[in-house]
């Protein structure tokens, strides 16, 4: 055991760090049986010029800790593993993201049952996601662990830098990623969105995890559906339709897999009230048992508001009690409330004159010159940065020798070979 720690401590160039890596894989089994050696070892390890050794050290020490989660051993695990995350070095972490993202997952599922919970995962798990990229926009299994911490604490705030970075390319070598792992992104990403009211953003990063190249339809996939299709009648306020290129497996099963959430959609889409409370009210349980029962609640208020909406289109001037009527709204009040909060949000131009009980529509299809402008220029802004990472990712993978290589395999079996005369 001290050889190995010394072993570790010792190790500071490329090379030696290599031949560390080797030793260590090999020495897992010596590790597990001084387990209990371990804390001392840890003691004489640390971030960020040990990173690889205690990468390796707190694993051994999470299996033997598999049983007592809650133990104090586990929170001096907890806390040692927390800030190896916190200052890892990437050099390292290159070497061993296999073991470097068990680790994460380790970490995870041990400081749920500690008083911080999963609050106190998110921060550390952020920052062993950027020491594991090779650059800011590449994805990393533990961005999808960090963004189900910050799920599981309700605090979707500390992810929003991540939200907002542009997560495009995929390295499995450099980041250990799977498939499954960029599902998940997807799939957390969309649900972290949700929590912040962010339906449409929502959509279109589930819909991600639903046009994936896929040859079955997994359960991600199908949760991604339901929501999706919750998400995209909450901020379209229309029936969604899955893009064309959506794999045939994904086009042909996904609507089957959740009968519930195709009735609502079909009820929204019908402008009957009564139709949508009746599918509300008929497959509540499975709402509720897929935790979507929040959204099916925003779906309704949804559904009133594009009543409100629709009325403004046919109205100059409405009674407040006549549009209660029509979208099944139970006071003036709540309608008085409702269009009030609807001209805050930007979502109806109207007046609402409280003495006379009326509501005032404005022509909602004349657009607003600023609103206008600044739209224009962030979708511009939005449109070069995305041209510009295209250019990038088109001028590496031209210089990629592998992809050099196949390209030239199928030329030659396509065509046989460049060099190949012509028959007669």
């Amino acid at each position: 055991m001290e050889a190995i720690v010394a072993a570790i401590t010792q190790a500071a160039s490329t090379e030696e760090l290599c031949a560390l890596l080797v030793t260590l894989r090999a020495q897992e089994e010596v590790l597990f049986r001084h387990a209990m050696q371990l804390d001392e070892a840890c003691q004489a390890l640390a971030a960020p010029v040990h990173t690889l050794g205690l990468v390796f050290v707190l694993s051994v020490r999470a299996n033997a800790l598999a049983q007592a989660s809650s133990s104090p051993l586990a929170a001096t695990f907890v806390h040692r593993c927390r800030q190896l995350l916190l200052h890892a070095d990437p050099v390292q972490v290159a070497l061993a993201p296999v073991e470097f993202s068990r680790l994460c997952q380790k970490f995870l599922s041990f400081a749920l049952p500690q008083p911080q919970g999963a609050l106190g995962a998110v921060r550390p798990l952020l920052a062993a996601a950027a020491a594991m990229q090779p650059t800011p926009s590449h994805i990393t299994p533990i961005h999808a662990l960090a963004l189900q911490a910050a799920i599981l604490a309700r605090t979707y705030r500390a992810v929003v830098p991540l939200l907002a970075s542009t997560l495009v390319q995929v390295s499995a070598p450099r980041t250990a990623l799977s498939a499954h792992d960029v599902l998940l992104f997807h799939y957390y990403s969309g649900i972290a969105l949700i929590g912040l009211k962010r339906h449409r953003e929502a959509m279109l990063t589930l819909q991600l995890a639903l046009v994936s190249p896929a040859t079955v339809v997994n359960s991600l996939m199908v949760e991604s559906y339901k929501k999706w299709t919750l998400c995209a009648l909450i901020a379209t306020r229309a029936l969604p339709v899955l893009p064309k290129y959506a794999s045939t497996v994904v086009q042909r099963n996904a609507r089957g897999c959740a009968p519930a959430y195709n009735e609502l959609a079909g009820a929204f889409a019908s402008r009957d009230r009564a139709k949508l409370s009746k599918v509300l009210s008929q497959h509540a349980a499975t709402y509720n048992n897929d935790g979507n029962t929040g959204l099916t609640k925003q779906v309704s208020d949804a559904f009133t508001k594009e009543a409100i909406v629709r009325l403004s289109r046919t109205y100059l001037t409405l009674s407040l009690a006549d549009i209660a009527a029509s979208t099944g709204l139970g006071s003036t009040a709540e309608a008085e409330a409702l269009l009030v909060k609807m001209v805050e949000k930007g979502e109806l131009r109207a007046q609402v004159d409280c003495l006379q009980a009326m509501a005032l529509f404005e022509d909602t299809n004349a657009p607003d010159g600023a609103e206008l402008k600044g739209a224009l220029e962030s979708r511009l802004e939005s449109v070069v940065a995305l041209s510009q990472k295209l250019h990038e990712l088109h001028d590496e993978l031209a210089s990629d020798a592998l992809y050099l290589g196949k390209t030239a395999d199928k030329d030659e079996r396509g065509g046989g070979g460049r060099g190949a005369a012509p028959r007669a």
